[in-house]
């Protein structure tokens, strides 16, 4: 698999704050449902997708999620609210179908390339987070940024290259081009970590947040 700093960054922040995760879990936007279910203690785990291809649990929007109010301990919602039309309705849906006191555990990206069009609406600050979930009612445990000015740099540039000379469908060349990437991905990580300053901080690729009702 193609390095990209995104995807790396994403799993390691969702395995970091899985603690919050428990008891029965709705998974909505799953996909097949094995992203990040290995992270989570849970008694059951429910997928949940609009493409009924991915075998999922339930099919739908999740606008419109199919339980009953109060069915789930738990909600993870990955990389998602980007492709939803109306992402308050489902944040409001998320709140309904949460037990009281349960959690969700929501990422989104504030910066990235087109992808999956034309289903690719929107993008998302901190400000606009704290904004439509504590509107939906919801009380904000943590938001956390994802990447700062070098990740989001070398993520982009990556991307861009992936994009161009169409590498997911080039293995052969795909392997020249990944041994740049990781070099480069991981460095722009490193120095992501040593700059403190509010300057790489004003920058972003996304982040998660972790609410309860």
């Amino acid at each position: 698999m193609l390095f990209q700093p995104e995807r790396y960054l994403l799993k390691k922040q969702i395995k970091k704050n899985a603690r919050y995760i428990n008891g029965v879990v709705l998974d909505a936007g799953s996909g097949n449902g094995e992203r990040y279910k290995k992270f989570f203690k849970f008694d059951r785990y429910v997928t949940f997708d609009v493409n009924s291809a991915y075998g999922a649990d339930m099919v739908g929007s999740v606008e419109n999620i199919p339980a009953e109010s109060g069915s789930f301990d738990s909600v993870v919602s990955t990389q998602v609210l980007e492709h939803v039309k109306n992402p308050q309705k489902a944040i409001e849906e998320f709140y309904r179908a949460l037990k009281p006191g349960g959690y969700c555990l929501v990422t989104v990206p504030q910066m990235n390339e087109l992808h999956d069009e034309p289903n690719d609406y929107w993008r998302f600050t901190k400000y606009g987070l704290e904004e439509i979930f504590g509107r939906a009612g919801f009380k904000i445990v943590l938001i956390e940024q994802r990447g700062g000015f070098w990740v989001l740099n070398a993520q982009m540039k990556i991307r861009y290259i992936i994009d161009l000379f169409d590498l997911n469908r080039r293995a052969w060349l795909a392997k020249i081009f990944n041994l740049f990437f990781l070099i480069g991905g991981r460095l722009s990580i490193l120095i992501d970590e040593l700059d403190k300053s509010k300057a790489n901080k004003k920058h972003a690729l996304g982040w998660l947040i972790i609410a309860q009702k």
